[in-house]
């Protein structure tokens, strides 16, 4: 998650705590500061509306009542962030590697595929509702994955495929095993 989520979270149970300390104050008819009861719920307040903004970008057309509801749907904004996280981090592996083939125009049509595999895997992270699950080994080993795909063994990973990234799945129908090279770091 954000490295907000944290901090407003805990900003707005710190807050939480010391307003519930006052309010147990002024039910044992203890006194308190009205200044400082003021400050704590705004600081309450600000907490929550930082909150509600972090997870209305995470999931726009979220909605819960309870603290229970919200624990839930914090839960599912982590698995929704991790679906997108790995989106990314596919989109910027096809970025990294290229298409060689010993035709130019096969290479060059291959490659056109995977920029527009690319555009649909950023699109897709950055849409305001859930992304598809991605399926296959992490991004270093994608495309050496996609390249070994065959009917019927992986007809349950082509589904998916095709159902949720449609541009993916031409490229990776596309691909052909040595085609894919990963431009790497040469360290010197």
């Amino acid at each position: 998650m954000s490295s907000l989520w944290p901090h407003s979270h805990e900003s707005l149970a710190d807050s939480l705590s010391l307003f519930a300390t006052s309010l147990r104050r002024l039910k044992a008819a203890q006194p308190v500061d009205l200044a400082e009861v003021t400050q704590q719920l705004q600081a309450s307040v600000e907490a929550s509306r930082n909150l509600r903004s972090l997870v209305s970008s995470a999931l726009p057309a979220a909605t819960w009542r309870t603290h229970e509801e919200y624990e839930a749907l914090l839960v599912r904004i982590e698995g929704v962030l991790a679906v997108r996280s790995r989106l990314i981090a596919l989109a910027q592996e096809l970025e990294r590697g290229r298409i060689v083939h010993r035709r130019a125009i096969r290479a060059e049509q291959v490659n056109e595929l995977r920029e527009q595999a690319i555009t649909e895997l950023k699109y897709l992270a950055e849409l305001g509702t859930e992304p598809p699950v991605l399926p296959g080994p992490d991004p270093d080993l994608w495309g050496e994955w996609a390249c070994s795909l065959k009917e019927p063994e992986d007809s349950a990973a082509l589904e998916a495929l095709h159902k949720g990234f449609p541009r993916l799945d031409v490229f990776v129908a596309e691909l052909e095993p040595g085609m894919w090279i990963v431009n790497t770091l040469s360290t010197v």
